[in-house]
């Protein structure tokens, strides 16, 4: 029953984790099996405002579509600030999820057309019972959001947390308020088909399919091209279940959880053939009940319905043990998240089709493992049976094999699991040791949103370069910059398309490259090196000539085998010139192709005032261990250098560089530590299998050794014996789970950084660590053995 229930709570917490972030990833959303995203072909798979009004008129296979994006803001009640998630979305947003308030009401079909015009907001109602009270009288009152008075007009549910997977937001505001609430630049974001900042999520109509919406969603794209050539030209979209949402946890964790899956599958078959195994044991000590049954005139059916319903009832309160596992574990993939400045809403406890899906794993398994034994005990070999009397019976030849088969079984299922485990043991090691292009030991980063404190581009500028004089001023600090985005964490990364003098860009080919906005001694803060040119200065303003830094990939790419100094390209609308090239590096996967990308000056490009601050300290100010509690010691130091500059702004999501880059190792590490466990499950279950059949081997050989001993055999000469015999099961198991697992370690390539699917090492390795536990296994049965008194054997045949 433990084991069962350790197979089946295993399967139902990966069931339930796979429901609610891939199957189901919308609480409190309707019918989302209808649920679709457009993505862009550019923009990072983003649309444009106007693009998608476009694509809303399709009514034919769309429901409707809504924009959305995600924003921090800064929500003030009673003089006390916090830094809360949100949307900005298109008006039809909750009547086309299918969301209704608990108060008030949600969107106008106009309040999203005026920008700067409707100051509304929607609650999320754990924040109006968290900050609010849960005031029945909240809707028509006004709040104090990014330091603007938006109006309340109502509340939704708790259980419904925004479209973007994962992420838990708390309010709502309509897109037309982007420049309040997100501090984007109203035009730049709602008037221009070539700036494509949102995410989206649509609804088909009933019946219509994936395929069908994307032939009509091309037919429009080559309309778009035709009308708007200069935005559209090279535009297509294509049209996605939500499941296959290129954003959100679903995008990061479905392919784990799929596999993890398959690996809870295995460890649910191996559980499976271990009970069968002792079930065939057991009845080899009813064989004579069976006989005498059959003898008195019961029908062989009616008997195997009594043996399978025995191990239904079985696998049933095994199957229930589970589900208790399960309800502890099923919000435990939150303790693998690496650290994150934003909210998480990831756990989903048991529902009823995680449930319903358990029961009727359970009962396969009850009817998997309980079928050998109920075959082989429903047909004995009656009249040997009741002529032996009281006499104790071997179980045939038959019990044997099919107990040696499911022992190998065992091992094979084991080993495939081992070798996976081992592999991603070592990619992970592998991934953690390599080189990422910057040196991310002793750098603390720390959020700031300026244009959500009431700054505009000027007034924003004077703050940043005030700000940095007084961080590189502090004792302990070495350098002190800015910069919109890190390398290596979840979030994304803005882009831009790019056309560079001299080069002819391919049919086809996307023209957006990703970049990030920095201040002066960013590189140095960060520990990237530049390989030629210069660093940007406070002189690199709006006054001075545009310029850029590339990184290597990018001047490779445009110019190569040239010097890409001087140099010019176009993006975001103004010809830029390369005063630098810094190395190459990692930017948003640790097993991601080379990379083109480039770096914008602050003081030349600072359109939403979202830069976040980076400190590089001293040795000793990090500590001695440059541990994380070490850095986070600076972090009160730097919140107070803010607010002494401006009460008002606050810093946010302050961590370790270190950590925030843990989110590139996230798939590796959840998968490496998973399968490990489950290895290690995999591992012990089948010792015990082999220490079953080895141990029941003996009980049913005591005659035999009794007398080899009385004729003079030695004790090493019966341990090696039912040693041996066990080693043979091994070997057996251990070529099929060679071959299985050669078959199948390429599905893991992509968790897998710096090591080849076949790993030598790896592929010894597992098979002799199998060995060993079948070896020791065996051992122990053995020295039984090598115990039994002639004698008393004989005496008792």
């Amino acid at each position: 029953m433990l084991s069962i229930a350790l197979g089946i709570g295993a399967n139902a917490t990966v069931l339930c984790w796979l429901r609610g972030i891939v199957l189901r990833p919308l609480p409190g959303v309707v019918h989302q099996s209808e649920m679709a995203v457009l993505v862009s072909n550019e923009g990072g798979g983003n649309l444009s405002l106007l693009d998608l009004r476009d694509f809303d008129t399709l009514r034919d296979v769309f429901a409707g579509v809504a924009g959305t994006q995600i924003t921090p803001a800064s929500l003030t009640v009673a003089r006390n600030s916090e830094w809360i998630y949100g949307q900005v979305t298109t008006a039809n947003f909750f009547e086309l999820l299918g969301i209704r308030p608990v108060l008030g009401r949600t969107f106008l079909p106009d309040e999203d057309r005026k920008p700067g015009g409707d100051f509304v907001v929607v609650l999320g109602e754990k924040l109006w019972r968290r900050r609010f009270g849960a005031d029945p009288g909240i809707v028509g009152t006004t709040i104090d959001l990014n330091r603007h008075a938006f109006t309340v007009i109502g509340v939704v549910p708790a259980e419904f947390h925004g479209t973007m997977t994962g992420l838990a937001c708390e309010f709502w505001a309509p897109v037309s308020m982007v420049a309040e609430v997100a501090s984007w630049p109203v035009d730049g974001t709602l008037n221009y088909r070539n700036s494509r900042p949102l995410h989206n999520v649509a609804r088909l109509q009933p019946g219509v399919t994936v395929p069908q919406a994307q032939a009509a969603v091309a037919a429009l794209d080559a309309h778009l091209a035709a009308t708007f050539p200069k935005t559209n030209r090279t535009v297509h979209h294509r049209v996605v279940s939500y499941a296959d949402c290129p954003y959100g946890a679903q995008a990061v964790l479905g392919p784990v959880l799929k596999l993890l899956l398959a690996v809870s599958l295995g460890v649910l078959l191996i559980v499976a053939a271990n009970v069968a195994n002792l079930l065939l044991a057991r009845a080899v000590s009813r064989e004579k009940e069976i006989a005498i049954r059959l003898a008195a005139g019961a029908s062989r059916a009616r008997l195997m319905r009594q043996l399978l319903t025995e191990s239904l009832v079985l696998a049933l309160l095994g199957g229930l043990a589970g589900l208790l596992l399960a309800s502890w574990t099923a919000d435990g993939i939150v303790h693998f998240l690496p650290a994150m400045r934003e909210p998480l809403a990831l756990g989903q406890g048991l529902d009823g089709p995680t449930l319903a899906a358990t029961l009727g794993l359970t009962l396969v398994t009850g009817v998997l493992f309980g079928l050998a034994p109920a075959l082989q005990t429903a047909h004995p070999r009656l009249y040997e049976i009741l002529k032996e009397g009281g006499r104790s019976s071997s179980g045939g030849a038959r019990h044997h094999r099919l107990r040696s088969v499911l022992v190998m079984t065992e091992i094979a299922l084991a080993l495939v699991l081992l070798i996976g485990a081992g592999l991603c043991l070592k990619g992970l090691r592998h991934a953690r040791e390599t080189d990422i292009g910057c040196q991310p030991d002793r750098v603390l980063i720390a959020g700031l949103q300026l244009g959500m404190n009431g700054y505009n581009e000027q007034t924003g500028r004077v703050f940043y370069w005030q700000l940095q004089e007084r961080l590189a001023a502090l004792p302990g600090v070495e350098e002190a910059a800015f910069a919109s985005w890190f390398p290596l964490g979840l979030a994304g990364c803005k882009g831009h398309g790019v056309d560079a003098e001299g080069y002819v860009r391919p049919p086809g080919e996307n023209p957006t490259y990703e970049y990030a906005t920095v201040s002066p001694r960013y590189f140095a803060t960060l520990g990237i090196p530049l390989v030629s040119g210069r660093d940007f200065t406070d002189a690199d303003d709006t006054g001075a000539p545009y310029v850029a830094i590339v990184n290597e990939h990018f001047a490779k790419k445009f110019w190569p085998g040239q010097d890409p100094l001087g140099r010019k390209f176009r993006a975001g609308g103004r010809s830029r010139t390369i005063i630098g090239v810094a190395k190459a590096g990692k930017y948003r996967q640790l097993n991601e192709s080379p990379e083109a990308f480039f770096y914008l000056p602050y003081r030349q490009y600072v359109p939403d005032l979202d830069l976040s601050i980076c400190v590089r300290l001293a040795p000793a100010q990090a500590g001695a261990t440059g541990s994380n509690a070490d850095l986070l010691m600076s972090a009160m130091t730097i919140r107070q250098t803010v607010r002494e500059l401006d009460p008002g702004v606050d810093v946010w999501g302050t961590m370790p560089l270190t950590s925030h880059m843990q989110g590139a190792l996230f798939a590796q590490r959840i998968a490496s530590d998973l399968l490990t466990l489950l290895g290690a499950v995999a591992l012990v279950l089948s010792a015990m299998g082999v220490y079953a059949v080895m141990a029941y081997a003996v009980g049913q050989r005591t005659q035999e050794f009794g007398v080899r001993m009385a004729l003079g055999a030695r004790a090493g000469d019966v341990l090696w014996q039912v040693v041996r015999q066990g080693l043979v099961l091994a070997t057996g198991g251990v070529a099929a789970g060679l071959v299985l697992a050669t078959g199948g370690t390429h599905l893991l390539a992509s968790f897998l950084y710096g090591v080849s699917p076949f790993d030598p090492v790896t592929f010894v390795g597992a098979p002799l660590l199998l060995a060993f536990v079948a070896v020791v296994a065996s051992y122990l049965p053995a020295r039984r053995a090598t115990r039994v008194n002639p004698m008393e054997a004989l005496r008792a045949e």
